[in-house]
């Protein structure tokens, strides 16, 4: 079971759908960013005060914005996420269809689960 989760995602109302869910499956120690260096910035802090986290839950792309950032999408994370902590539990979160995209994801950056976002637009 995961005791610590982490989530990055640009866009707030995913953001809080994917808190939302983890709520209703009864987990209440997951924390949220919407920028891929704050993602980065709270694995290597927890990873030095002994108090990692088991699950990161990321997007796939980014959108830029006024904010910039060294780490432009979720590939870039998931590379420097493997590096501080190469044991972290990683699901991708996306619009992603492309199946070339996708196997690219679990045989080259070592992901756990894919989570295809719904087109549902409100």
């Amino acid at each position: 079971m995961f005791k610590k989760i982490l989530i990055s995602e640009d866009h707030e109302s995913i953001n809080f759908s994917v808190q939302k869910t983890l709520e209703d499956l009864n987990f209440d120690n997951f924390e949220y960013v919407y920028y891929c260096d704050d993602a980065l910035a709270k694995v290597q802090k927890a990873s030095r005060e002994k108090n990692p986290y088991d699950l990161l839950i990321t997007d796939l792309y980014y959108e830029e914005d006024h904010h910039p950032q060294k780490l432009k999408d979720g590939r870039e994370l998931i590379s420097a996420i493997r590096q501080e902590q190469p044991d972290i539990k990683i699901i991708v979160f996306s619009a992603e269809h492309k199946s070339g995209i996708i196997d690219s994801l679990f045989n080259d950056y070592g992901i756990n689960g894919y989570v295809r976002k719904s087109k549902t637009r409100f």
